[in-house]
C-alpha cells in the first residue's frame, strides 16, 4: 500500500516539475522573442491577451499568435473609422477613413494568408503578406495626416494611436518570421 502511495506521489510531483518547467520554458521562448522583435512591450501586451501564448512551443506559435494580434487590431480599427466615417461632416476625412477601412479589409486577407504560410514553412511569403499589411497601414496613417492637415478636423489620438501599434505589431511579426527563415 505505501508503495502505491509512493508512486503516486512521486508521478505527480514528476508532473508538476514537468507542468513548471514547461511553463517557464513558453515564458522564456515569448520573451525571448518580443525582445527581439524590437517593440518588446506592444509584443508582450498583444501576447498576455491571447489565450493561445500558453501553447506557443515554437516561434512560429509565437509569430502566429502576434499576427492574430494584428488581425484583431485591424478588426478594432475598421469599425472605429467606420464610426468616424458616419459621423465626421468632412468630405476628405470621410474619404482618408473609408479608404483606410478597404485597406484594413485588405490586411485581413493578407493576415489570414500569412498564418496559412507558416504553417506551410513559407517563411518568404508570410514576410511578403505582413509587409503588405505593414505598408497598408502606413498608406492609411499617412492618408488620414493629409486629411487632417487640409481639413483641420482632428481624428481620435485613440484611431492614431492604435495605427502605430498595428506598425508596430506588423514590425514584430515580420521581425520573428524573419528569424524562422
Amino acid at each position: 500500500m505505501a508503495t502505491i502511495q509512493y508512486c503516486i506521489l512521486s508521478l505527480a510531483l514528476s508532473l508538476l516539475i514537468f507542468w513548471q518547467a514547461a511553463e517557464a520554458n513558453e515564458s522564456w521562448l515569448v520573451k525571448s522573442e518580443c525582445h527581439n522583435a524590437m517593440v518588446p512591450a506592444t509584443c508582450m501586451k498583444c501576447l498576455d491577451t491571447d489565450h493561445r501564448t500558453a501553447g506557443a512551443v515554437n516561434a512560429a506559435g509565437v509569430a502566429t499568435i502576434v499576427i492574430g494580434c494584428v488581425s484583431k487590431n485591424a478588426d478594432n480599427l475598421s469599425g472605429e473609422m467606420s464610426q468616424l466615417a458616419a459621423s465626421s461632416h468632412d468630405k476628405g476625412l470621410v474619404k482618408a477613413l473609408k479608404d483606410c477601412c478597404k485597406l484594413l479589409d485588405h490586411s485581413k486577407k493578407e493576415l489570414a494568408a500569412a498564418c496559412q504560410k507558416i504553417d506551410k514553412g513559407d517563411f518568404d511569403g508570410a514576410d511578403h503578406s505582413v509587409y503588405s499589411v505593414f505598408n497598408y497601414g502606413v498608406q492609411c496613417h499617412s492618408e488620414l495626416d493629409e486629411a487632417v492637415k487640409s481639413s483641420k478636423v482632428d481624428v481620435s489620438p485613440k484611431v492614431m494611436s492604435e495605427l502605430k501599434v498595428h506598425e508596430q505589431l506588423c514590425e514584430a511579426a515580420m521581425r520573428m518570421i524573419d528569424r524562422l527563415k
